[in-house]
């Protein structure tokens, strides 16, 4: 029945609502109509103003008399016909009338209605037109007043024109602007408009048939509804019992997972706790669930949380937010009973219980998790120092240095300051390395850090790239002398000995300075321009610091270059090897010769050791040139003797990287068996500093030499770092004296001395002696008279090729 109602009160609603378009849309044909008469009347009255007004000015131009053949061309007579013919045309439709109350011509007498319009425009001369519908016709009326022209003819009678003073008696004495008619526009029908309203009545037609069979539609459907409707209320109510068991189900489900849940719930109403379940109840370590109810949020929490916020405070906040966001979950720092702490996750969630809003908290504890994260936290931490600082060291590393450089350089711009940035290389480190071992090496790193890191300002940055290769960013630059002043006391600190497994180690380092903004404010460019310096300061004596310019950058990219020729030199056979001969002075004869290195550089002509083998000793070319040598030579000394000249014996420089190279004596062993040279005639002379760097690891290695029968000779004597205990227990048969003791002798006594020193030694461990670097006569003829007899140097030979040996001395 409720729905009949319903369908009844739908229907009549949609009735009203069809109706009331349908009349408004009547109403906008009415009204369009209205607008399409009025602005076709409107233009017809324009046209005939228009139309009389240039009447009115052709007479009144060309003075035209009035006769009664010019009488019929009167704007009066001329519209009048006009109108009737227009009336005519379109079947008297629309009639256009020119009257007046007081007019010349009868026919031009106005009608009641016209007078009523004339009263109207007369009582209201602000008034342009009307428009109105009168016996189902529609008349639009204009005024007309009386202009300047118009006074010709209408105007005080003395002074009209003559021709009509003559003919006519009345129509005169207007003055301007005075009233004198209208001019009516009468509209009877229109066409147009039956076919509009013809439209529209179909359209209001075929509306309401639509209306009927939409609203029988839709009693059919509610119909059909209602049917559909009764079996699903029964079904309805058959799934209600279902589902009433089903949730009776979920609530017994969640009644035992409550109990039962890993977490700690509670039930809290304001601050008081209303319920909870027994996981709550041990985790807070209470006896019962009747001892922990009514207890308040504040028994649970110490007085501050772990960021120095009251727990009340704090709790407020986060039940603020659980209530804005629906649900809000935080880390909280619980309170037990018995007054222990631990932390906790806690999950707020605001929900509605018996028609009240309650907090359903669920809280677990996370102190295994709060250890583990900071476990990873410390972990995270320790593997970031690893990867920005130096393991052994402790000093940052490449890239923490790169980072610090970068920010100090910002700095430097935005303060308007001085950066400088030192590169520190330790100068014959591989040495030590080499003959101590590393384990050696790493205790000398990590003393010239502590030194170095000892001697700096706060704010700077000292770091090891690697290797022996320390730098310092200095920052906050007031004068240039301070940069001098730490580059003074950084040499004087490595320069400090250090004693370490037995052994005296006394340190230099050379320096390379770059500084921020004056050379570059590009980082990398900062680092490659000290690195240029320090290149700079090693190959002008080590043992110092130099600033970069940028000549330096010129020299480098030459070392560059050098650095690759140089591994293209031995593929196309640049080196050469020079002789240098020593004599016994006794008999004038050869006793011997030194093999000596040069490259035949393509583009920069003869070069001599001192400009290559450095960086063959840094890049590991050193052995593959050391054997080359080995190998020219014995072969260059095997063709001599089978040519039956006799060259004495071979003089090669044995250096302490072929000593360590495991294949070192395996690699001779195979040379001398594949050249056919006899170890007699081979000397291997390895120099002071190297062989007493190592002398028990050494001693064995050289003593396997000596037992192939070749002759080790100590280079360089007389530098100072030999011990005459352990020159003693070596199987030395020779000792070749340094240049630097010869060339002071006869004039400095201490020389003298030394060199008389040495020949008593030798002779008394029975070891021959040769004089190196003899250049003058006078050092010749005092070495006889002290026991010299073996010599070698300019006074007698530069180092010449081979050929020239032969022509000079061999073949002689």
């Amino acid at each position: 029945m409720r729905k009949v109602q319903f369908f009844t009160i739908f229907a009549l609603l949609l009735f009203a609502a069809i109706g009331y378009k349908t009349y408004e849309q009547y109403q906008r044909i009415s009204h369009t109509k209205h607008l399409i008469l009025q602005n076709e009347s409107r233009s017809l009255a324009n046209f005939i103003e228009a139309f009389r007004q240039t009447y009115q000015d052709v007479f009144l131009k060309h003075d035209i008399n009035i006769t009664d053949q010019t009488l019929h061309l009167l704007p009066v007579k001329t519209i009048r016909e006009i109108s009737k013919h227009f009336s005519k045309s379109v079947k008297g439709d629309i009639v256009i009338r020119t009257v007046s109350d007081r007019p010349r011509n009868p026919e031009n007498k106005a009608n009641a209605f016209e007078m009523k319009m004339i009263d109207l425009f007369k009582t209201d001369p602000d008034m342009k037109e009307q428009f109105v519908q009168v016996d189902g016709k529609y008349h639009y009326v204009k005024p007309l007043y009386t202009k300047t022209s118009c006074l010709k003819c209408h105007g005080k009678r003395t002074e009209t024109i003559p021709s009509i003073r003559k003919r006519y008696d009345s129509a005169y004495d207007y003055k301007l602007g005075e009233l004198r008619g209208i001019m009516n526009i009468t509209v009877k029908r229109h066409e147009f408009f039956d076919v509009l309203y013809a439209d529209f009545r179909n359209t209001v037609i075929t509306t309401c048939v639509i209306y009927i069979l939409f609203l029988v539609l839709i009693y059919f459907l509610l119909q059909s509804m209602r049917k559909k409707e009764k079996r699903y209320t029964q079904h309805l109510k058959d799934e209600i019992k279902t589902k009433t068991s089903v949730i009776q189900k979920q609530k017994d489900t969640f009644e035992t997972l409550f109990e039962k849940s890993a977490d700690g719930t509670l039930i809290i109403s304001g601050e008081r706790v209303l319920e909870c379940n027994e996981k709550a109840v041990q985790m807070f370590g209470y006896a019962s669930k009747k001892e922990l109810v009514n207890h308040t949020l504040k028994d649970f929490s110490p007085r501050f949380q772990s960021d120095n916020i009251p727990s009340s405070e704090k709790m407020k906040e986060m039940i603020t937010l659980a209530k804005q966001h629906q649900g809000y979950q935080f880390e909280w720092e619980s309170l037990k009973k018995n007054g222990d702490t631990f932390f906790s996750e806690i999950i707020l969630t605001p929900i509605i219980l018996n028609d009240s809003e309650v907090l359903h908290m669920v809280i677990r504890d996370i102190s295994e998790k709060k250890k583990a994260q900071e476990k990873l936290i410390e972990q995270k931490n320790m593997l970031y120092y690893q990867a920005h600082h130096d393991a052994l060291t402790g000093l940052p590393n490449r890239t923490l240095f790169n980072d610090r450089l970068a920010h100090g350089i910002e700095r430097t711009k935005r303060n308007n300051t001085i950066l400088a940035l030192f590169f520190i290389d330790l100068d014959h480190f591989k040495n030590i390395n080499d003959s101590l071992g590393h384990q050696v090496g790493d205790k000398v790193l990590k003393i010239v850090a502590q030194r170095l890191k000892a001697s700096l300002r706060h704010e700077d940055t000292l770091t090891r790239l690697g290797g022996d290769e320390f730098t310092i960013i200095m920052e906050d630059i007031q004068r240039m002398q301070d940069i001098y002043f730490l580059a003074d006391k950084i040499q004087k600190v490595l320069s400090q000995p250090m004693d370490l497994d037995g052994h005296t180690l006394r340190l230099t380092g050379s320096m390379g300075i770059s500084i921020c903004p004056q050379d570059t404010d590009d980082p990398n460019e900062l680092v490659k321009y000290a690195d240029t310096a320090m290149y700079q300061a090693k190959e002008e004596g080590r043992n110092s610091y130099r600033f970069y310019s940028k000549e330096m950058t010129t020299l480098a990219f030459e070392r560059l270059v050098m650095e690759e020729n140089l591994q293209q030199a031995l593929e196309n056979k640049e080196f050469r090897l020079y002789y240098q001969p020593q004599f016994d002075t006794r008999t004038g004869e050869i006793s011997g010769l030194e093999a000596l290195i040069r490259w035949e550089h393509p583009k920069l002509g003869l070069l001599l050791p001192d400009q290559f083998i450095p960086l063959a000793e840094e890049n590991e070319l050193i052995l593959k040139i050391d054997r080359w040598v080995m190998r020219t030579a014995m072969e260059q000394f095997v063709q001599w003797y089978e040519e039956g000249l006799n060259p004495g014996r071979l003089g090669l420089n044995l250096v302490i990287r072929q000593l360590n190279s495991s294949d070192f004596i395996r690699t001779l062993e195979e040379c001398i068996a594949q050249t056919g040279f006899l170890p007699s005639w081979l000397i291997l002379e390895i120099s002071e500093e190297q062989v007493m760097s190592k002398p028990d690891e050494y001693i064995k290695k050289l003593q396997i030499l000596h037992d192939m029968g070749i002759t080790i000779a100590i280079d360089d004597f007389g530098t100072g770092y030999s011990s005459l205990a352990y020159l003693r227990r070596l199987p030395v048969s020779m000792l070749k004296i340094d240049h630097s003791i010869i060339e002071h002798i006869p004039e400095n006594t201490d020389s003298v001395a030394i060199v008389k020193a040495i020949i008593a030694l030798t002779e008394s461990l029975g070891i021959s002696v040769v004089a190196e670097g003899v250049e003058e006569e006078k050092q010749k003829i005092s070495l006889m008279e002290y026991g010299y007899y073996y010599m070698q140097g300019y006074y007698y030979c530069k180092p010449v090729v081979a050929d020239e040996i032969e022509k000079l001395f061999l073949k002689k």
